[in-house]
């Protein structure tokens, strides 16, 4: 992400330096460049900057010249849509919702589509190409700032930031999942440095909990590390019976049936959670949050959102399993797009409503807005052993 500081901005885009008077624009700027940073996957970043770093140290020993380009002097001009940015900030300042006391980030997000409009219409903007991909998709080579790598980061930054209205996340195919935790394995297996391959086998492991276990983002955080470490060992030698999809089990065939126990919340792969008991058990960590930093604080949604729509955007460019005509970052994301598809592909494989519900109990807990859920009695007192017949016939059809 390309980086100036406040002062230099200034000069870039009022060609003075900043001084009295110009302490909100000052701080608007600065405002920007937190944004965009946000707006960047933490994990990219640390994983980027590791290997910038042991790249110099490699040709500082055997005395070569690196190859990365000069960070600076950035161009004397505004090439990633600064001013505009600022525009929104102070925009969002002076402006009054018309509900609320403040706008909202779909307000803002209006202020770069006029820019954007805006130098689309210019003499500029008129004389750039336009060509035609394969498919339906237009494809316009652009200088127009607003469409620059920088302005997409900010943009995310200040989404999160603000929170905004969301769409339906969309379900995936489980195609898709095994393809981008192929790619997971991959990084990970390229990673020289320990931390940044441990934080990919939790991220990896998070995807398996969340699909499998039918979760929605912010339950698969509640995944106990104690809980896992003591039940992991007790399916890992199960036999799987010759109907899988159709016998309805007792607790006794049950039992030795393989599977994982993720603290109540479900069944799924157990490489995945062997790998997160273990990369834990290397930072120091025998209880608490599973999905956690080495400091033992819960990890971001927002950081694993990151990285999970990174994922899927290099998937949808390199492969045709995500259509082209889908925006990543609108349609799919943590919160909902894993269990949406672990139902989707339940219902594929023939599994009755009445299984899907007992695996999705929160539903009934939702349904009674804040009063006592009326679970049923056989409900309220099952335990993860008495669940098994369901549970794991549904983790076994994804």
């Amino acid at each position: 992400m390309p980086f100036q500081c406040e002062c230099c901005w200034m000069r870039v885009l009022e060609n003075r330096n900043p001084g009295p008077g110009d302490e909100r624009l000052v701080a608007s700027i600065r405002r920007v460049n937190l944004d965009a940073m946000t707006g960047t996957s933490e994990h990219t970043i640390k994983s980027h900057v590791g290997r910038t770093q042991r790249i110099l140290a490699i040709n500082k020993k055997y005395g070569k010249t690196p190859n990365f380009e000069p960070r600076g002097p950035l161009p004397a001009k505004d090439l990633v849509g600064m001013g505009v940015a600022v525009d929104m900030i102070l925009y969002s300042i002076e402006a009054v919702g018309r509900i609320g006391p403040f706008v909202t980030f779909g307000t803002l997000r209006q202020i770069r589509s006029t820019a954007t409009k805006n130098y689309d219409s210019s003499p500029r903007g008129i004389q750039e190409v336009t060509c035609f991909s394969v498919g339906k998709g237009k494809v316009r080579p652009t200088a127009c700032p607003t469409q620059s790598e920088f302005f997409g980061y900010f943009l995310k930054g200040l989404e999160y930031r603000m929170g905004a209205e969301s769409k339906a996340n969309l379900p995936l195919s489980i195609r898709v999942i095994v393809e981008l935790l192929r790619r997971v394995e991959q990084d990970i297996a390229a990673a020289v440095d320990v931390g940044e391959r441990n934080e990919l086998y939790k991220f990896g492991a998070f995807i398996v909990v969340c699909t499998a276990g039918s979760l929605r983002g912010n339950e698969g955080f509640m995944a106990d590390l104690a809980g896992i470490s003591y039940y992991l060992p007790q399916g890992k030698d199960g036999v799987l019976p010759k109907k899988k999809l159709k016998d309805d089990f007792d607790e006794d065939v049950a039992e030795k049936l393989p599977h994982v126990v993720i603290a109540l919340l479900g069944r799924c792969e157990g490489w995945w959670i062997e790998e997160l008991v273990r990369v834990c058990l290397a930072e120091g960590r025998r209880s608490g949050p599973a999905f956690a930093y080495p400091s033992g604080k819960l990890a971001s949604s927002a950081e694993y959102n990151a990285m999970f729509l990174k994922y899927l955007e290099e998937i949808q460019s390199s492969t045709d399993l995500i259509e082209d005509k889908i925006e990543v970052n609108e349609s799919f994301g943590i919160s909902r797009t894993l269990r949406k598809t672990a139902e989707a592909r339940a219902t594929r494989a023939g599994l009755p409503p009445g299984i899907q519900d007992k695996m999705n109990r929160w539903k009934t807990v939702e349904a009674a807005e804040g009063r006592k859920p009326r679970f049923q009695m056989r409900d309220l007192y099952a335990g993860v052993l008495a669940q098994m017949p369901t549970t794991w016939r549904y983790s076994y059809a994804l």
